[in-house]
């Protein structure tokens, strides 16, 4: 199938990292076929849209039987470019990046921490959870040697700007940025996800007080 993948939206992108989730659990709980309707009760999204996402990808269900789940698996890992484990450093070793570099779930999803780098001299050559900390004015020729295209960025804003501005844009491809500054979605060749933890409440807040009320008043 022809399709331009700078044609699909975030929207999808992100619907097709919860299918993952949602298929890679029924397969580990011995499911090996699910039906969209099956995904949907799992996911919490319509089963049209489910079949016309992966349809759109090429994967088709059996009519009455659904999808194969080891097999949407690995297609789905395939889209998303995760069908290889991908080595990512972090930089900012500090409470965040130590919860960040011990949770269990990156490996799981074939993303390997292979180093973090830090502006304190106490931290270098320490681990966490089996993560080698670095200085930070390393970090570069780290990034070169090692061939890394992601780095999670996690160190404070006042030294994120600096950071991202020294990353060679010909080598890292992905930033995952958890620093409170806002970074603009694209800065040269690399793409740039912020998450601010304290936005996402905000949202969740708002949607309390507005949608909740309208649900009850309707």
């Amino acid at each position: 199938m022809d399709f331009h993948y700078d044609k699909i939206s975030e929207a999808v992108v992100r619907r097709l990292t919860d299918y993952l989730r949602c298929v890679r659990l029924a397969s580990e709980n011995g499911e090996t076929m699910l039906t969209s309707k099956g995904i949907s009760e799992i996911c919490g999204l319509k089963p049209s849209i489910i079949r016309k996402d992966l349809a759109q990808f090429g994967a088709y269900g059996v009519k009455g039987t659904g999808y194969n789940t080891c097999e949407l698996v690995a297609h789905l890992n395939k889209i998303l470019g995760l069908d290889h484990i991908k080595d990512v450093v972090l930089v900012g070793a500090g409470n965040l990046g130590t919860a960040i570099l011990c949770y269990p779930g990156f490996i799981n999803a074939n993303f390997n921490f292979i180093a973090a780098f830090d502006s304190d001299p106490a931290k270098f050559g320490k681990k966490i959870c089996d993560t080698k900390i670095y200085d930070t004015k390393e970090l570069n020729a780290f990034i070169e040697e090692n061939h890394i295209e992601i780095v999670v960025l996690t160190a404070p804003a006042e030294a994120a700007d600096t950071i991202v501005k020294e990353l060679d844009p010909d080598l890292v491809k992905g930033i995952l940025n958890f620093s409170s500054l806002v970074l603009p979605p694209m800065k040269g060749k690399i793409h740039i996800h912020n998450i601010d933890l304290a936005k996402e409440l905000e949202v969740i807040s708002f949607c309390m007080k507005n949608c909740l009320t309208k649900d009850r008043e309707d």
